[in-house]
This record gives C-alpha cells, structure tokens and sequence, in this order.
C-alpha cells in the first residue's frame, strides 16, 4: 500500500469510516468538512493513493488558547497562552494496533511545529478521552496539566533556521 496523508475534500468518504468510537464516526461523517470550510478546524486524512476516497485515519488541528495556570510549566505564564489543539486522532478498527495512530500524531506534531513558528504557539495541546488515551500521548512526551491529568501538553520548539 502506498499511503499519503491529505487535506480532507469532498473527495473523501467521510461515512465509511469506522474507528469504533461512535462519536469521533459522527463528527466525521457529519461535522469534519463542513468545520473546515468555515476555517474552524483543518481534518487530515490518512489514504492509500491506489483508493484515495477511503478514509483510514484522520487527524484534527484547530487553534486554541488555554489559561496559563493550566500549563505545566516552573516559570510564570499570561493569563491565557496561544496553543495548537489536537482536536481528534482516529484510526479505522482495521489498521489499530498496528502503529497508525503514533505516525499520524508525529505528522499532527510536524504541522503543529510549522503553525508554532510562522504564527505562535507554545504547545500542542490535546484532552485526552481517558486513561488509556492518555498513556497514548506520555509516550510522545505529553505532559499533563497540574490540575488536569486529561489535558496534556507538548511544548513546540522553535525550529525557525535563519
């Protein structure tokens, strides 16, 4: 298989696509293209270019801001900081378990990392849905929140080369 990550288009099948969660199904059957044609939120998918209309993995950016007390960090924040959301991470049940989601992540990062040094951003952020969600992002160096163990943090850096 060949695979590419693209920008989701009406080109792409957004009903099909099952990850087993029937909430991230939904939105992205119902709410994915219509949130990025309003400039709300940008949704990549993960596609064989041999049946680039088959969803099977998608990823969600938005921009956001959280307060500065939520961010993990030993030095004092502003009152609110700029942030790059992972909105939502899914891959189809019949590709899971098979290292899909940390490639789609290290591509959400890569993205983030870009928006962080052309526009501001100090961290990619993501709200875990549980537990297990959560242990997912530790192992790609995601921090939670000291009053929040679901909102996590990765601290973007700045890769800007003159």
């Amino acid at each position: 298989m060949k695979a590419q990550i693209q920008r989701l288009s009406s080109e792409h099948d957004r009903t099909q696509f099952d990850c087993g969660e029937a909430a991230l199904n939904l939105w992205l059957a119902e709410q994915s293209l219509q949130q990025q044609k309003r400039r709300q939120s940008r949704t990549f998918v993960f596609v064989d270019v041999e049946n680039p209309e088959t969803i099977l993995a998608y990823y969600t950016l938005t921009i956001s801001e959280v307060d500065g007390s939520s961010y993990p960090s030993r030095k004092s924040q502003p009152r609110r900081l700029p942030v790059i959301r992972l909105g939502r991470l899914a891959v189809d049940k019949a590709l899971q378990q098979r290292g899909m989601g940390g490639f789609l992540l290290m591509n959400a990062i890569e993205r983030a990392n870009e928006i962080s040094n052309n526009g501001g951003g100090v961290a990619l952020a993501v709200d875990a849905k549980s537990e297990q969600a959560a242990a997912f992002y530790h192992r790609y160096g995601f921090v939670p929140a000291p009053d929040a163990p679901l909102l996590l943090f990765l601290p973007l850096g700045d890769q800007l080369t003159v």
